[in-house]
């Protein structure tokens, strides 16, 4: 579990429990959707398996390798909810930044750049810079980034946030992909019309508790989710 320490004025501080003991299990290949409302503790599992916050108690391991670890990054990609890249900085100069933060050489970084704008379709805004792009294009070019390095495994936490409808269909057919390439990807959602159109699993979650998880169309069929 992981505790939420608040200081109240004169007060006593009380932990509070963000994430409640789970047990969870995700079939590499797959693309597995984990939703749930606003503050469910979504957010706080997937940067527990990114390292980027540590468990008071309990383990996880990606692909055999302890969470958190130098060998579990290495095989990682994430792309982060209302994530925010220099406004100076073009698409390309983004990929060129994380790229050599991955210790890509830059012969690689070039043709992985060229290949993924490609495939987010953003290639013609390569050149632009950032504080020009609309959120559908932050949105793009940031799942381009989390693709970069090549990895085993995908966190996407709200990809398709303030995307419209068009932007949505396309980044779904470019998740589908990454499982066709036996990916495994790991879609971070309170959107239930997002995750039963693209997911092969979901588990729900609610005030840090795993409620149910199941096939989509299991979990579809409820009536109330949570």
């Amino acid at each position: 579990g992981l505790e939420k320490i608040y200081k109240g004025s004169g007060r006593k501080s009380q932990p509070i429990h963000a994430l409640k003991p789970l047990d969870l299990e995700i079939p590499n290949g797959q693309i597995f959707g984990l939703l749930g409302p606003n503050g469910a503790g979504k957010t706080t599992l997937v940067k527990l398996l990114l390292g980027i916050v540590f468990p008071t108690s309990g383990t996880a391991t990606i692909r055999g390798r302890a969470a958190g670890t130098t060998t579990a990054k290495q095989i990682i990609g994430y792309l982060p909810e209302n994530h925010r890249y220099p406004n100076y900085l073009t698409g390309f100069g983004v990929l060129r930044y994380f790229g050599q933060l991955s210790g890509m050489d830059n012969q690689t970084i070039q043709r992985r750049s060229a290949e993924l704008l490609e495939i987010v379709q953003m290639s013609q805004w390569a050149n632009t810079r950032i504080k020009q792009y609309s959120k559908g294009m932050m949105q793009r070019i940031g799942l381009a980034q989390a693709m970069l390095n090549n990895p085993e495994v995908i966190f996407l936490d709200e990809p398709t946030d303030g995307v419209d409808p068009v932007g949505r269909r396309e980044i779904r057919e470019v998740i589908a992909k990454l499982k066709q390439q036996g990916k495994t990807v790991f879609l971070n959602s309170h959107l239930l019309s997002e995750v039963e159109l693209i997911c092969d699993r979901v588990a729900i979650m609610n005030k840090g508790t795993l409620v149910t998880m199941g096939a989509v169309k299991e979990l579809t069929a409820m009536q109330k989710l949570w």
